[in-house]
């Protein structure tokens, strides 16, 4: 039980981080982007590369995994979204066509054997008589001060009161002075540095294809269906209930199961809550 205890916990805390960025892009522009995945593995792969091919340090690598997952969300929101983000469709169809291109680039430029990144931090420590590998409890101290900083930013700063506010009603928030446009780009970066975070850990946790980013998006969708969309702290609740059953799926069926809990949440949501626990309904 400990194992399956210390395992979710490790595994929740990056899914935790996958679902607040793709719940906060929803939660300020109404937008559910579908390419949020691929930017974890544009992360994870940019980091592979950086430290296999130019011979960078670990840590220096995945910081530069992280800016380059986020500068490409902005670009992603700058050229292409804050055009047709008025449509919730086509912004779904567009942002899954951007994930399916960036996934034959990744298939394209590395092939598609499966890599793994090596472990940022060797070695492995035992907590309760259970092994952990460093690198996941790194990951796990790395998202919880991830979040904790978004939690101190968005309640503490100005520009952070100002996304809270553009969240709640954007023509109020426009009238008292906040700007929607920065609020957004504000957003998206975060959104995407939080995925790059996420990528780079599970670059060094499970193997690396150009398919990588379809599981995380799907969990990450069920995340925040569950959590309700929009709500932060519904996300975060519902990611380590997530992992749990994922972790107890993995060790008392197969881990070929792992994906099975996400979908069978998602859809019994979907049918009986569509507002999920604590936000809106998706329409």
């Amino acid at each position: 039980m400990a194992e399956i205890v210390l395992f979710s916990l490790a595994i929740s805390a990056l899914y935790a981080l996958v679902a607040i960025g793709f719940t906060m892009i929803f939660g300020v522009g109404g937008v559910l982007n579908l390419a949020h995945g691929a930017l974890l593995m544009v992360a994870a792969y940019t980091a592979f590369a950086t430290k296999v091919y130019l011979g960078w340090s670990g840590p220096l690598a995945a910081v530069f995994a992280v800016i380059l997952s986020m500068i490409l969300a902005l670009v992603i929101y700058g050229g292409l979204i804050r055009h047709i983000q008025q449509s919730m469709v086509i912004t779904m169809i567009v942002t899954l066509a951007l994930a399916l291109v960036l996934e034959e680039l990744i298939r394209i430029t590395f092939g598609s054997t499966p890599r793994i990144l090596l472990p940022l931090i060797a070695g492995n420590t035992f907590i309760a008589g259970v092994r952990l590998g460093n690198t996941q409890i790194l990951a796990f101290f790395v998202s919880w001060l991830a979040i904790g900083a978004l939690g101190f930013f968005v309640r503490w700063t100005k520009l952070g009161k100002a996304i809270l506010a553009t969240a709640q009603d954007r023509i109020g928030a426009a009238l008292v002075g906040i700007e929607p446009e920065k609020v957004y780009m504000i957003t998206w970066a975060i959104s995407g540095a939080l995925a790059g975070v996420a990528g780079v850990f599970f670059a060094s946790s499970l193997a690396m294809l150009p398919t990588m980013w379809r599981d995380p998006l799907v969990i990450a969708f069920a995340i925040v269906i569950l959590g309700g969309l929009g709500n932060i702290l519904g996300s975060l609740l519902a990611a380590y209930l997530v992992g749990f059953l994922e972790t107890l799926t993995v060790y008392l069926l197969s881990p070929s199961w792992r994906g099975l809990p996400s979908l069978i949440l998602l859809i019994l949501i979907l049918v009986l809550r569509p507002k999920g626990l604590f936000g809106r309904e998706l329409r």
